[in-house]
């Protein structure tokens, strides 16, 4: 602990040394945040980069962090959701989970299953922004609402809100769609869904 504050002082003073030793002790853990949320390795290096590229110009703050490691977290956080903002990252990424099909009698390629997985990803984007993250992080990327919290900057109970009205708002988005999309196709949806 002594060793990072010793770190954070010195490149608060400009030490470029000092930098590179704070740059090699957390750029893995920022990059593979990065990356477990993105799924991609140019967004989780471009968060990477802008996060130390962030602690260099408030080095002169350094002295007054208490916590280093939620300091620098909640930089990349911010450069993250800052990413999602201004890329269009898929909202959805379905393909992950639907797989083809071994019997041959449906398939994602039919176009009642097309358009299922369509109305899904216009019910995900539909979402307002922190209903939306709050989905794709817990759905998608596995995070307990803990984790989700800290990474929002709000409570548990905030996100235990979001997910629940997520969820609503995407059941009922679907109901509208059902009607005319046949059951079995429904029920392969889920199934992949799941898997």
């Amino acid at each position: 602990m002594s060793d990072t504050k010793h770190i954070l002082r010195e490149v608060a003073k400009g030490s470029e040394v000092a930098f590179r030793a704070l740059y090699r002790a957390y750029k893995d853990n920022i990059y593979y945040t990065a990356f477990r949320l993105s799924n991609d390795e140019y967004v989780a290096e471009e968060v990477l980069q802008e996060t130390f590229i962030l602690i260099w110009k408030n080095r002169e703050k350094l002295t007054e962090v208490m916590n280093f490691d939620a300091w620098a977290y909640r930089i990349a956080k911010n450069v993250f959701l800052s990413q999602l903002r201004q890329r269009v990252i898929p909202t959805e990424t379905l393909d992950a989970y639907v797989h083809d099909l071994r019997d041959g009698q449906l398939s994602r390629d039919s176009a009642e299953y097309k358009e299922l997985e369509n109305h899904f990803e216009k019910a995900i984007a539909a979402l307002p922004e922190k209903q939306r993250l709050t989905y794709q992080f817990i759905k998608n990327e596995g995070l307990s609402r803990k984790q989700v919290a800290v990474m929002l900057q709000v409570s548990p109970e905030t996100v235990k809100y979001n997910y629940e009205q997520a969820n609503e708002k995407v059941r009922n988005y679907l109901i509208k769609y059902l009607n005319d999309i046949p059951l079995a196709v429904i029920l392969l949806f889920l199934l992949k869904r799941l898997l």
